[in-house]
């Protein structure tokens, strides 16, 4: 009998809650160890480039038009981690955060005082908890999810999830709880990410109505449908609204990212505008290289003033004419 080993990338908690207390800046939660700093926390910031070097490189990538759902995800979830730590800095046990501060802390980014965009006819006590997003290829239906208890058991492993690719109403699906007469509701947010440089206003209608119809269809009356809109070349805010997050009602949302985000997503979401690829295919033809590296440009140039791929070719030919100085052209065969 041969043995065969099954490999799968399931969806880690405890990862995602180290991973979130590393992207907080000025996180102290670890504190010092013999007087040596433990903290290493840095901003979101630094790994929405951390992030953009790789996607440019093309070493590794999101699936073709993914990257802005990356990039909302990211933005979405910098401030939940940005929240959670301002509720409770001293051990971010707490994953669950407030609804309502959730979605002014979104919006506050382009609109500034969270009080003029949002404001609560009544305590609507809903929660949103997730601390990680994950690829979900489930065909079903938003009642289906609802009906199944999916809903409830990703609330509580704190995830949410991005939908399959042909899904074209919306890309991710967030659990939120309300608390209603003594009892908790597990009850989906539609997120639809557009990634584009400009979107009217016919087209955002056209967006929300869409989310709309898939909870209409799946006779869900307790919801929230975001439009997150990212990479515009207008991003200047609208006019303050009132939101209204209750029991009984579906709730609409229109995000606009700034194009100076404090987190970069704006400039993760573009990445994939700046060329990029050269460099992974130096690295995949390293091995042939060494054949050719006192020749001409073997590889595609990029456009840019500064190309990487010619950099980093320059730097191998110049270490490979020094390993092969004085060495016979047949020798190099």
């Amino acid at each position: 009998n041969n043995a065969v080993a099954e490999i799968a990338f399931l969806p880690d908690p405890v990862c995602a809650w180290l991973a979130m207390t590393q992207m907080i800046g000025d996180c102290r939660l670890f504190g010092t160890s013999n007087g040596v700093p433990a903290n290493c926390s840095k901003p979101a910031s630094f790994w929405s480039e951390k992030a953009i070097k790789i996607y440019s490189s093309a070493l590794c990538r999101p699936g073709k038009g993914d990257v802005g759902e990356v990039a909302a995800a990211f933005y979405m979830l910098a401030c939940a981690d940005e929240l959670r730590y301002t509720l409770n800095p001293d051990h971010l046990t707490q994953l669950s955060v407030p609804l309502e501060e959730w979605i002014a802390r979104l919006l506050l980014q382009s609109k500034g005082d969270t009080k003029s965009v949002i404001s609560v006819r009544e305590p609507a006590r809903a929660q949103v908890n997730f601390i990680q997003v994950c690829r979900d290829y489930l065909r079903h239906s938003v009642d289906e999810i609802q009906r199944s208890g999916l809903l409830r058991h990703w609330y509580l492993a704190g995830r949410a999830s991005y939908v399959y690719a042909s899904c074209v109403a919306y890309d991710i699906l967030v659990p939120i709880q309300y608390n209603w007469d003594g009892a908790l509701h597990y009850c989906p947010m539609l997120v639809s990410v557009k990634n584009r440089v400009k979107y009217s206003e016919n087209q955002r209608s056209a967006a929300i109505d869409a989310m709309k119809n898939v909870l209409g269809e799946s006779k869900i009356t307790t919801g929230v449908c975001v439009l997150l809109l990212i990479g515009l070349e207008d991003t200047s805010p609208d006019e303050p609204s009132t939101l209204h997050f209750q029991v009984g009602e579906i709730s609409t949302v229109v995000i606009v990212v700034p194009e100076e985000d404090d987190f970069g997503a704006t400039k993760l979401a573009l990445c994939s505008t700046c060329g990029g690829g050269e460099e992974s295919e130096v690295m995949a033809s390293h091995a042939d290289l060494a054949l050719g590296a006192k020749g001409a440009r073997l590889l595609r140039t990029s456009t840019k003033v500064r190309d990487p791929s010619k950099e980093l070719l320059e730097k191998l030919s110049s270490g490979y004419s020094e390993a092969f100085a004085g060495t016979s052209d047949e020798r190099m065969t």
